[in-house]
């Protein structure tokens, strides 16, 4: 009679013990990092007072009715560090304090918001900018009391001049 021959080899050698060790360990390191990606950067896109934006739209809709009428356009020339726009408009217009806004098309904490000051010697608004990243930006402008207001998006990701209408 044969007795069968003992295993020398330490388990830690052997295949099949890593074979069913293996896919667990995947799984769970895989979990922990989706988990940890999840929790780090929370999705931007989600509007946390939706109907409130939803009320929004018709006060929208009216602020570029009001600045079709008055025939408003811009274009905006980024140079440098500094911003550049060149507000035009069928009727005369008040100068006044305008706000232009860079916006992030997925995360509002890389959002700038300028005030504009006059340059009255080149009849141009100016105001200084941070270096924007690498993304599609929308562009709104509008005045201090907010009437009207002017949209425009950069159509390339290494533009320097937008060109800017009422639009809701």
């Amino acid at each position: 009679m044969r007795y069968p021959q003992e295993d020398t080899v330490p388990w830690y050698r052997q295949f099949w013990p890593w074979f069913v060790i293996t896919p667990p360990f995947v799984g769970i390191m895989l979990g922990v990092l989706l988990v940890t990606a999840a929790t780090h950067d929370p999705d931007g896109l989600v509007v946390s007072d939706y109907s409130r934006e939803g009320r929004g739209i018709n006060q929208s809709i009216e602020r570029a009715q009001f600045a079709s009428s008055l025939g408003l356009m811009a274009d905006v020339r980024i140079e440098g560090s500094r911003v550049w726009l060149d507000l035009s408009s069928s009727v005369p217009i008040p100068q006044q304090t305008l706000k232009l806004v860079f916006m992030h098309p997925t995360r509002d904490q890389f959002d700038q918001e300028l005030p504009l000051s006059y340059d009255a010697g080149r009849r141009l608004y100016y105001a200084d900018i941070e270096k924007l990243g690498v993304a599609l930006w929308r562009v709104h402008l509008e005045p201090e009391d907010g009437s009207w207001r002017l949209r425009g998006r950069m159509e390339d990701f290494d533009d320097r001049e937008i060109f800017m209408e009422p639009s809701a």
